[in-house]
């Protein structure tokens, strides 16, 4: 098989390249360690390292993964007690297991077999998710002439690993840890297994060839082509990733597949921000109604699965948030969100953390929600149309007209033809319940309440007309306004971090709230 190790020239491209994966991982939203165990793990199984073969330092594994040593440490030390390597001070760390071509064989046919429908699905799903944040962290932060010299040779396999090195680093530019966690996660589970293994010389020459234009483009400031270049990668991997599936792994149909699954607070030092977000939304959808009480703190951690401290640091969360207010001996309050600013502590370091997750979760959606919404609106069938639109119009009915986004952002993670987009803009969502003490401030400064009725009536009238572009563009306009709203609001408090945060431009046709008016 070609794309197997049996080819040692394949081989040897794969342990190369693997360094681009490594610097993807760097919070990825599970516990580092146990990350990076996972991803030798994986290397050694596939036989991109075989027996005898020296794993990178730890020394080199933490530079590599910008983390520290007493993180890769257990990392190693586990591959060590499972018997996957051995450990010495002379020798460092090699393999210490011999696959077989057909072990081998039969690794990379379990692993891709359970996860044919999560990685074909995040295939499609990375440029609407993706696309424009790519292109705006290119704008911010364009190619110069030394990131040129080192992809220079087009038949060169560390170029491809520089440009994706390039790439890494202006993400950066956007100022969004939220993003660039998620970034990484998504490369962890979908770029990191697959890169590795493809030996698909037409992916590898387009991939190369497709990054020199977009490189050439950001030098010349050609900002409007650039989305069509770097399109184009990522058809050229959904291609490859079935050419994969065709040639090499025989279909299981019984097979049980392994979810893609996203939770922003996964490490288990943050399990009390999880916890503390279920309890939000659940308040948000009348769980426990205002003016109602928390169950007792011993019942939500036989409920919830975690400590009763836990509970405690979560609940602690939900007073410093202004969502409950704490009191012996009836326990916590559910508050109005009106007042939550009133009763909001914003000096708690944990709770400034949370709000900066808000806007970075504003920025993701204002990036992606006009691709996003756009195919998920071509998607939907008449009923579901209709009842898009009955959605929008009850708002303003009611006089929620500021809704419309949440509103709308709901409807989208319900119904997106994608389990990805579906789990990411979910977990997404769920965020923005931090951001009640914030609406209550925004509310008050609020000089045009015309301004969101004005919105919504534009995105009932696209569905309306089954105008998925007018729709998505109004509500990437609305995303934006409120971003930049909730920046204001966060540096208003202080929350400095929060001026790092890229708030993309405005189209043209939206330059002045003048017309909505």
């Amino acid at each position: 098989m070609a794309y197997f190790v049996e080819n040692r020239r394949v081989r040897w491209y794969s342990v190369q390249r693997h360094v681009k994966v490594e610097e993807m991982t760097v919070n990825s939203g599970m516990e580092l360690h146990q990350a990076i165990y996972q991803f030798y793990r994986t290397q050694i199984q596939f036989g991109l390292y075989q027996y005898g073969e020296k794993l990178p330092s730890l020394e080199e594994t933490y530079k590599r993964f910008h983390t520290s040593l007493d993180t890769v440490n257990p990392a190693y030390h586990r591959l060590c007690q499972e018997g996957y390597i051995t450990i010495s001070k002379k020798s460092g760390a090699k393999v210490a297991v011999r696959y077989g071509p057909e072990q081998i064989r039969r690794h990379v046919q379990t692993f891709y077999a359970e996860r044919r429908e999560s990685l074909t699905d995040i295939s499609r799903c990375i440029w609407p998710l993706l696309g424009q944040a790519q292109c705006l962290a290119l704008k911010t932060g364009s190619l110069n002439a030394a990131d040129l010299e080192a992809f220079a040779d087009a038949g060169s396999h560390s170029a491809i690993l520089t440009v994706w090195r390039v790439l890494d680093h202006k993400y950066g530019n956007l100022g969004n840890e939220l993003l660039m966690r998620l970034i990484r996660y998504l490369y962890l589970y979908f770029y990191g297994s697959f890169w590795g293994m493809a030996s698909d010389e037409r992916l590898h020459e387009i991939t190369l060839k497709q990054l020199r234009t977009a490189a050439a483009l950001c030098l010349e400031a050609r900002w409007g082509e650039l989305p069509d270049v770097l399109r184009v990668i990522q058809e050229e991997f959904y291609r490859s990733l079935c050419l994969f599936y065709r040639e090499n792994i025989t279909p299981e149909p019984f097979c049980r597949q392994v979810a893609f699954s996203w939770d922003a607070y996964k490490k288990s030092s943050q399990l009390r921000y999880s916890l503390a977000m279920d309890l939000l939304t659940e308040i948000g959808r009348g769980v426990y109604p205002v003016g109602s009480y928390l169950p007792s703190a011993q019942r939500l951690s036989a409920e919830k699965g975690v400590s009763v401290s836990t509970v405690r640091r979560a609940v602690s969360l939900l007073n410093s948030v202004g969502a409950v207010k704490s009191s012996r001996p009836l326990g916590a309050r559910v508050l109005p969100p009106s007042q939550s600013a009133d009763h909001c502590d914003f000096t708690q370091p944990d709770l400034r953390r949370r709000l900066l997750d808000v806007a970075e979760s504003l920025q993701i959606f204002a990036l992606s929600g006009k691709d996003v919404s756009a195919l998920t609106l071509t998607s939907l069938n008449e009923t579901s149309l209709f009842s898009w639109k009955q959605y929008l119009l009850d708002l303003k009915s009611r006089g929620l007209s500021r809704r419309v986004i949440y509103a709308s952002l709901s409807l989208i993670s319900r119904d997106a033809p994608s389990q990805t987009l579906r789990t990411i803009y979910s977990e997404l969502l769920r965020l923005l319940f931090w951001g009640n003490p914030i609406e209550a401030l925004m509310r008050d400064a609020l000089k045009d309440p015309l301004f969101f009725v004005s919105g919504l009536d534009r995105m009932t009238a696209a569905l309306e007309r089954r105008d998925a572009d007018g729709f998505s563009s109004t509500l990437e306009f609305l995303l934006i306004h409120e971003l930049r709203r909730t920046v204001e609001v966060l540096l208003g408090l202080g929350i400095r971090e929060a001026g790092n945060i890229l708030i993309p431009d405005i189209n043209n046709e939206w330059k002045t709230m003048n017309t909505w008016r």
